[in-house]
């Protein structure tokens, strides 16, 4: 919250061009001595700004944080997403809790919004996308095309590009518009672009493994098993299912981020348990479900289509089990 605030009101961007005191940012951002001080001394003990002779300066880990996008510490676009959120959650939660019904703004569906949701999607360290993206090379270390469902910014879609493989990046009309030129994803030669609903019948082809990202916490329990369904329908057999997401009693910020859906998600959004997804994968005919933890909060789930009855829990030769 107090670095999220200090991005909202520029004073990041103020400390970015150089030592300054208290007096010379409130005077310079038309904000009060006594807020400035108060909010610069948290950020001190946060590590993000440190105290020299000619005023407050930001850290390394301060300018990493909150202004380089090139590093994999970088969560700006997410705090200044959350912040947002938060008060989406002040105002809103308790007709959530009453209603049942999603709180989301005026500006959810706007080109504004839709920008801010993007960036902060696409806010997501390099390690946890290598992460996901060694787990399942893992299991299909042949794999040459990946479906990414709801892919977005491309953060995921590029990253299997980066390892030969050809992506195609499926998502909502209004999304694929934002991100082509947004993101440069027109200049991907391994990533294709496809506009389209996935509770629509997917796109066309056979896939050696179909990505879903950040997905099943927006959908109620029955979409999220015809989805999963869906997903399955259109792999290669041997293929890969992979679904990147929070995961209930293993998590342990799952519970929290359920308010976030039962604020935001206009289908029924939750976060799912481990017996829950299994139920999925197995009502979808995928075996051999595995479960990685890719960081404090994510887990990675996989499992494969099987290629005949009896190979179905076989090992494939070669391929890590």
């Amino acid at each position: 919250m107090v670095a999220a605030t200090a991005l909202e009101l520029d004073l990041v961007s103020a400390l970015a061009e150089g030592p300054a005191t208290a007096e010379a940012l409130a005077s310079r951002l038309d904000l009060s001595n006594r807020g400035v001080r108060i909010l610069l001394g948290a950020l001190e003990e946060l590590d993000l700004v440190r105290s020299g002779p000619e005023g407050a300066s930001l850290t390394g880990i301060g300018r990493a944080r909150l202004l380089d996008r090139d590093t994999p510490d970088f969560e700006g676009d997410a705090l200044r997403f959350w912040l947002r959120s938060i008060r989406r959650w002040t105002d809103g939660l308790p007709r959530a809790v009453r209603t049942g019904a999603p709180q989301v703004g005026p500006d959810g569906r706007s080109p504004e919004g839709l920008a801010a949701f993007m960036a902060a999607m696409a806010n997501k360290g390099p390690r946890l996308v290598e992460a996901a993206v060694d787990a399942c090379l893992e299991r299909v270390p042949d794999a040459r095309t990946v479906l990414d469902l709801g892919g977005g910014p491309g953060t995921f879609s590029r990253a299997f590009a980066r390892r030969g493989l050809r992506a195609v990046l499926f998502d909502q009309p209004e999304v694929i518009e934002h991100v082509r030129g947004a993101y440069g994803l027109d200049g991907e030669p391994r990533v294709e672009l496809r506009a389209g609903d996935f509770l629509d019948p997917f796109p066309e082809g056979e896939f050696d493994l179909v990505f879903i990202g950040n997905i099943t916490h927006i959908y109620d329990e029955p979409t999220n098993a015809r989805l999963v369904a869906d997903a399955a329908g259109v792999l290669r057999p041997g293929g890969l299912v992979a679904i990147l997401d929070f995961v209930r009693g293993q998590s342990p910020f799952a519970a929290l981020f359920a308010v976030t859906m039962l604020l935001n998600s206009r289908h029924g959004g939750d976060t799912y348990d481990r017996s829950t997804y299994e139920a999925w994968l197995a009502h979808a005919g995928l075996t051999a479900a595995r479960f990685r933890r890719l960081d404090e909060d994510r887990h990675l789930i996989t499992a494969v289509r099987s290629r005949t009855g009896a190979e179905a829990d076989a090992p494939t030769a070669g391929r890590p089990r």
